[in-house]
Order: C-alpha cells, then sequence, then structure tokens
C-alpha cells in the first residue's frame, strides 16, 4: 500500500491536479486572516467546511486523474481495482488533511486569533479539519466515472450532494416533521460547523460527537463505494 500511496503521490503532483483547490484553499486563507483580531473555534467552523469541498474536489481528481491506460497499468500493479480505489481515496484524505494542518497551524503561528489557542483547541481543530476532509473525499467516489460515466453529470452530481451537505441544517427547518429524518442521509457538515461555534457551551462528550458522526459516515460512504465497485465486476480479472 505504501508503494501504490508513493505512485499516486508522485503522479498526482505531475499532473498538477492539485493547484486550483489547493491555491483556492490557501487564498482563502490568506484572506481571512489578512484582519485580526480573530475568534478561534469560529474560524475552524468555517475553514474545515471550506475543506470538506476542497476534500471533495481533490478526491474527485486523485480517483478520476489517470488516463485509461495509465490506470490500466496501475491496475496490473495494484491487482484490484478495490485496492486502487481506496488508496486514492486514502491519498486524497491525508493531502487534503495536510491543507487542514495548514488552516490550524498558520493562524495560531501568526498570531492571528484574538488570542493564542489553548493545546485543547489545537487538537480538537487538527480533528474536525481531518474529519470533514475524509467527509468530503468519500463522497467523490460516488461521483467518480467509474459509476457515473459522464464526468459532466459525475461533477455536477458531486457539487449538488456537497451543497446539500453545507445546507443540510435549513433543509432540516423547511421539512415537514414526517421527512425530517431524511437529513441523516446528508453529510453531516452542519452537525461540526454548529459545535465549533458553539464550541465554549458544550460538554466533551457534544464536542466529540460531530467528529464521530463525521469519520463514521465518511466510513460508511467510503465502505459502501468499495462494495459497489466490487460488484460492478471492475475488479482485476487475474485476482
Amino acid at each position: 500500500m505504501i508503494a501504490l500511496l508513493t505512485y499516486i503521490h508522485r503522479s498526482f503532483l505531475r499532473s498538477y491536479r492539485y493547484g486550483a483547490p489547493t491555491v483556492i484553499y490557501v487564498g482563502i486563507l490568506l484572506l481571512i486572516y489578512s484582519t485580526v483580531p480573530n475568534p478561534i473555534m469560529e474560524s475552524y467552523a468555517f475553514t474545515s467546511a471550506l475543506l470538506f469541498v476542497v476534500a471533495a474536489a481533490i478526491g474527485s481528481l486523485t480517483i478520476d486523474g489517470e488516463t485509461a491506460n495509465q490506470e490500466m497499468a496501475t491496475l496490473a500493479h495494484a491487482r484490484s481495482i478495490v485496492r486502487l480505489g481506496a488508496a486514492k481515496l486514502l491519498y486524497a484524505w491525508i493531502f487534503a488533511s495536510a491543507l487542514g494542518i495548514l488552516a490550524v497551524l498558520y493562524p495560531t503561528l501568526l498570531g492571528r486569533f484574538e488570542r493564542m489557542p489553548d493545546l485543547e483547541e489545537l487538537v480538537m481543530g487538527v480533528l474536525y479539519h481531518a474529519a470533514l476532509a475524509a467527509l468530503g473525499v468519500s463522497l467523490s467516489g460516488w461521483f467518480s466515472v467509474k459509476l457515473i460515466y459522464s464526468r459532466f453529470y459525475a461533477i455536477l452530481g458531486l457539487c449538488l450532494w456537497v451543497a446539500l451537505g453545507l445546507g443540510a441544517r435549513g433543509i432540516a427547518d423547511a421539512l415537514p416533521d414526517g421527512l425530517s429524518g431524511l437529513i441523516h442521509l446528508l453529510p453531516p457538515v452542519s452537525l461540526t460547523m454548529h459545535a465549533l461555534t458553539a464550541y465554549g457551551e458544550l460538554s466533551m462528550g457534544a464536542k466529540w460527537l460531530p467528529i464521530a458522526a463525521a469519520v463514521g459516515y465518511a466510513f460508511l460512504s467510503t465502505a459502501l463505494f468499495l462494495i459497489v465497485l466490487n460488484r460492478k465486476k471492475l475488479d482485476y480479472p487475474g485476482e
């Protein structure tokens, strides 16, 4: 797996596909922290939600980043489309999480907050960003050309699902009581944003719940995607 991740890393960097989402994310970080002071956890709520969007883009660019011929060669070494898909999603999460760590450390080291964050705030900030990075990446597999053959409709579907995740709280308020349970099908982004904006008022259990919800949703989404991918008979024929 390490060798496969190394190959994906080199291929991804050579393609320069990382450029647009990375530049956009870093540019927005520079913009929002160009003025001081900033609240700590409320700022993390914004940058983690933004990372959710960027991570979905990075996941999409990673999993569909190779040409058909390139992917066939990679598949011959990975010996499984499922293993290859899992490695690509894992790499996308690592890449997106690095941007999340930057979002936590950059304003801290440069003194852009209203005060110096304590250790708990820094750790929870990293965990929230990593959880939402996993959430964003987990969606990208469902909207890849491996399942949706039209790239246009794949990108459109991903954008729509990401938007629904961001607006889930408002959607829940608009739905009738009998249909409000459907909101649980959407990515729990609003849950993490609410927890971060109200961080000081929450118990420790309530602070961990959104992280667990995001990670659990991401794990389930990724596992189901890989199962569907396997059942589509796309696996390496010699395995």
